[in-house]
């Protein structure tokens, strides 16, 4: 069961150009699984079950993908 109400999950990809970073910060649990393997995550809030329940942390360019949306 998630920690955060359905209204409250949420993931962010946040593009710094000074330093060419994707931050990214998510408290969507199928996300937060993806982000633990795939990426370099610095920091995690961990609730009173010792379930993570958000993350953040870096990612490559290359792993971000953005593309025109099919008709």
């Amino acid at each position: 069961m998630a920690y955060y109400s359905r209204e409250e999950q949420e993931t962010h990809y946040l593009y710094d150009p000074l330093s060419a970073n994707w931050r990214v910060y998510s408290t969507y649990p199928p996300h937060i699984r993806k982000l633990i393997k795939h990426a370099d995550v610095t920091s995690t809030e961990i609730d009173e079950h010792g379930q993570i329940i958000a993350v953040n942390g870096y990612v490559d360019a290359n792993q971000i993908r953005l593309f025109r949306a099919r008709l």
